[in-house]
């Protein structure tokens, strides 16, 4: 139970930076395209950094459930 729960927080937290550091760099990707620059690669990685944070939370929701179904059992 102790793992899941630092799985939990680990997981949730890093999604979470993950996914607001993915939009950050879709914004900068964002500019260099309005401004006629190279934004391709930035762009994948933006979306790259954006889905593995969403993977992360919900794989963190994952560990919570688990969590709450070993305390119902």
């Amino acid at each position: 139970m102790q793992q899941d729960k630092m799985l939990w927080l680990t997981k949730g937290v890093a999604g979470l930076l993950c996914v607001g550091f993915g939009l950050s760099v879709f914004g900068e990707a964002l500019s260099r395209k309005i401004n006629g620059e190279g934004w391709f690669w930035i762009g994948t990685l933006s979306l790259v950094l954006f889905n593995f944070g969403l993977c992360l939370m919900f794989d963190s929701h994952n560990h919570q459930l688990r969590m709450q179904q070993r305390r119902i059992d």
